[in-house]
């Protein structure tokens, strides 16, 4: 069958000419069963512009990212977890693919994800066009999470892999929804 990862990260900021990924959270699926051992590291991503808005949201100081790991090595530890044609999965998935890419073209990693990606998010608003959620409901992960009664953990909401745990979790919900 394969492998999905749901990852999500954080980075400097949102533009992707100017800001950096400080941290990559990931849950892997492999064969429909959920690894053990899922993978976070906070990274370095050296000389990036860093925006104090993101910070306010994900909450990562410039202190603790500069004592990280440089990013080249988070991004071979990640790479080393993900099999051969893994799908990339997590929620707005196209915001993270860009910056993955980016980063492993930049650090000379070969690119091996599937071509394609899996964004649970498109699930949910499936859901919400079939009239399973509300039209008007803001299709944030953590309202979504909050509409099926998924507790978050508040400290580390905005975090890789809390977030990178909730989607999962409104993956596997939603197999069971129609």
């Amino acid at each position: 069958m394969g492998q999905l990862v749901f990852v999500d990260l954080e980075t400097t900021g949102l533009d992707l000419d100017r800001n950096g990924i400080i941290e990559i959270g990931a849950v892997l699926e492999t064969d429909g069963q959920r690894d053990p051992d899922d993978f976070q590291a906070l990274a370095n991503p050296g000389n990036v512009e860093y925006n104090e808005e993101a910070a306010k949201i994900h909450h990562i100081s410039r202190e603790t990212i500069n004592a990280a790991l440089p990013l080249a090595e988070v991004l071979k530890q990640f790479d080393d977890r993900c099999a051969d044609n893994a799908v990339l999965s997590g929620w707005n998935t196209k915001f993270d693919e860009a910056f993955l890419y980016k980063a492993y073209r930049q650090h000379g990693i070969p690119w091996r994800f599937d071509y394609h990606i899996f964004d649970v998010w498109s699930i949910y608003k499936r859901l919400q066009l079939i009239g399973k959620l509300p039209a008007d409901m803001h299709l944030g992960l953590g309202t979504v999470a909050q509409y099926y009664n998924i507790v978050r953990d508040g400290e580390n909401h905005h975090r890789a892999l809390n977030d990178a745990e909730w989607t999962w979790r409104l993956h596997r919900l939603s197999l069971d929804i129609e």
